[in-house]
């Protein structure tokens, strides 16, 4: 596979491992995911049309892609459109997209998108907390270089300090400005928690967890109060814990949904 393949290589994986989790998902519908016109996107998964910049940057928003993916997606698109002769691509446009100076954007998104990094910041609130790599290690069920780097990285970011021998939690907050990182990260981080529910489903008594779930026919109008209430209700509760005895790291998911399937016509 050659470097102007690469971007088509993404697209077409991504949609086979949608397949994959779900036999009926179709075409139309990772259309409808990316927000682009179906048969568009057959032409463009083929090679029989073009990708412009502008449906690439709506695109790879809505893709698991990493930092580094990103990159190697606008840098194989641009050489497709070099080697067609076509200028919808521009290099400056793909320097732009390689996130320049992204060092700490690219650590950030490590961070945010995988939970041990969470989970090892809340662990320094507990009287048993260790900065040490193979204690990390056996208590979040990760590997030791896992646990290593990731100490390491939440030093860097200043996420984590020293102070009088001990590694605290700082008050900074996660965030990044670029939006290409944050919301595949975020996405990839959901993931991860929810299979994380249903390692707890299977593995944990229900003395130590608490798994429910609601179905209900509800006014769709009211989804952005409904959001809004869930908020509160997890920052109450939040405090509401937080506020005793703090020796053990919980996970709060509130998932609400449709499950009937979204009719909603892509955007052009």
């Amino acid at each position: 596979m050659t470097n102007k393949e690469l971007y088509r290589h993404y697209l077409n994986s991504e949609f086979a491992r949608r397949c994959e989790a779900n036999p009926a998902y179709s075409l139309r519908s990772f259309a409808l995911a990316l927000c682009v016109d179906a048969g568009t996107l057959s032409r463009i998964l083929n090679g029989k049309q073009a990708l412009s910049y502008k449906m690439a940057q709506k695109i790879v928003d809505k893709l698991d892609l990493s930092p580094d993916q990103q990159k190697e997606f606008f840098s194989s698109l641009f050489h497709y459109q070099q080697s067609r002769k076509l200028e919808k691509v521009h290099e400056k446009n793909v320097n732009e997209a390689e996130y320049k100076g992204a060092d700490l954007s690219v650590e950030y998104y490590r961070v945010i998108a995988d939970w041990y990094h969470i989970a090892l910041m809340e662990m320094t609130y507990l009287k048993s907390f260790k900065p040490d790599s193979r204690y990390l290690a056996q208590q979040l069920g990760i590997t030791q270089a896992e646990a290593k780097l990731a100490l390491e990285r939440l030093l860097k970011l200043g996420l984590l300090t020293k102070k009088n021998g001990k590694v605290i939690k700082t008050n900074e907050k996660l965030s990044t400005t670029d939006r290409h990182l944050t919301t595949p990260a975020l996405r990839k981080n959901q993931k991860q928690f929810l299979e994380k529910a249903i390692y707890s489903l299977e593995n944990d008594s229900l003395e130590v967890r608490s798994n429910t779930n609601m179905t209900m026919a509800i006014d769709s109008s009211k989804i952005e109060i409904a959001k809004k209430m869930i908020r509160e209700f997890q920052m109450t509760l939040c405090n509401f814990l937080e506020s005793g005895k703090q020796d053990q790291v919980y996970n709060l998911s509130v998932a609400l949904y449709p499950l009937q399937n979204n009719k909603q016509k892509p955007k052009e």
